[in-house]
């Protein structure tokens, strides 16, 4: 497959089927840790005040992807994700820091993506899930330096003065496709 297919192409076609095989089997890698993919491209897990999730961004001039991490507070309204965490293009081998740490190619076989959808479960467990674990933090979460937008902390705030279960707003509902 050439690496630049033409847009509409068969092998273009051909290479976005293959991205979605990839997203499939990564659905089942990450369905242990409690994710759940819940759009083409976003695999979220619910939390009590916080909605985590997994961005899997498909380039275009390529067969690869770029992965996002993020925290979502349920009654935000923002219409967007909001790719609010770490990105494995800032991720940087730590041997030679001119190249990505992480390299989420795959191919025409199933072997390539079985292999790509392995390499970003592994940026998963080595990165997100510590910073996952950092989010559980409410002082940081509220925090002038938390990665949530100062709509997102009032909408956190609000959440902690309820006693009643936060309800995700239509924004997050259509964003995450969560609860």
């Amino acid at each position: 497959m050439p690496p630049h297919a033409a847009p509409g192409s068969p092998e273009k076609k051909l290479e976005s089927r293959n991205a979605q095989k990839v997203a499939r089997l990564l659905a089942n890698k990450l369905k242990p840790l409690g994710f759940e993919r819940t759009k083409t491209s976003i695999f979220t897990r619910s939390r009590p005040l916080i909605i985590e999730f997994v961005h899997i961004h498909k380039f275009s001039f390529e067969a690869s992807f770029r992965v996002h991490f993020g925290v979502r507070v349920r009654t935000d309204n923002f219409p967007g994700a909001h790719l609010n965490g770490p990105s494995s293009d800032e991720m940087r081998d730590p041997e030679d820091q001119s190249r990505r740490r992480y390299t989420f190619s795959f191919g025409p076989d199933a072997a390539s993506w079985n292999e790509c959808a392995e390499e970003i479960l592994q940026c998963v467990l080595q990165e997100g899930t510590a910073w996952f674990a950092s989010m559980e933090d409410l002082e940081r979460l509220l925090s002038p330096s938390s990665p949530l937008t100062h709509e997102a902390r009032l909408a956190l705030q609000r959440e902690l003065q309820d006693a009643l279960p936060p309800q995700a707003s239509e924004h997050t509902r259509k964003a995450l496709n969560a609860a």
